[in-house]
């Protein structure tokens, strides 16, 4: 089995992370496998006006609405072509993530963004846990999807997240 990974928030970078690898437009990238719930085709998705251009509108993950962020958009901010749907565990909710091709479940090793991903802003830089390599290729680890805004989540219907 993969090396201990700590929770979603903060892997163990030290360590191998299982994660399920994916490209985003020109970016190899991964997310961690316990944050992933499923991988699907993509579903039908209805726009949402007033949100920012990476959130592709509302879609329906096994009965419940769901917000559907481009991940290509997210981090490159062009459009790519959407292969999957990748469901995530995400602070009010499923969040549906439109990705390029699923590559696999692999266990990877990444640094702390550093260096280069230094340069990560906005919401890139809460996105991206850590940065590696597959080959000779970059790799980006994505943490929780909670860049959502509060004005998407209201729209799919989840409640506020209680204040601490």
């Amino acid at each position: 089995m993969g090396g201990q990974h700590g929770d979603a928030t903060a892997p163990a970078l030290d360590a191998g992370v299982l994660a399920l690898v994916f490209r985003a437009g020109p970016l190899l990238c991964a997310l961690p496998l316990d944050e992933v719930v499923e991988t699907m085709r993509p579903l039908e998705t209805r726009p949402l006006a007033g949100t920012p251009p990476y959130v592709r509108g509302l879609t329906v993950l096994r009965g419940d609405p769901a917000p559907v962020i481009d991940v290509t958009r997210l981090l490159t901010g062009a459009g790519g072509r959407i292969e999957r749907y990748v469901a995530v565990r995400a602070g009010r909710g499923p969040v549906a993530c439109a990705t390029g091709p699923v590559l696999g479940v692999q266990e990877i090793r990444v640094s702390p963004p550093e260096g280069p991903s230094a340069l990560f802003t906005g919401v890139s830089r809460a996105l991206v846990a850590g940065v590696g390599t597959i080959g000779a290729d970059p790799l980006l680890l994505l943490r929780g999807f909670r860049a959502v805004p509060d004005a998407v989540w209201e729209a799919a219907g989840h409640a506020p997240e209680p204040v601490p």
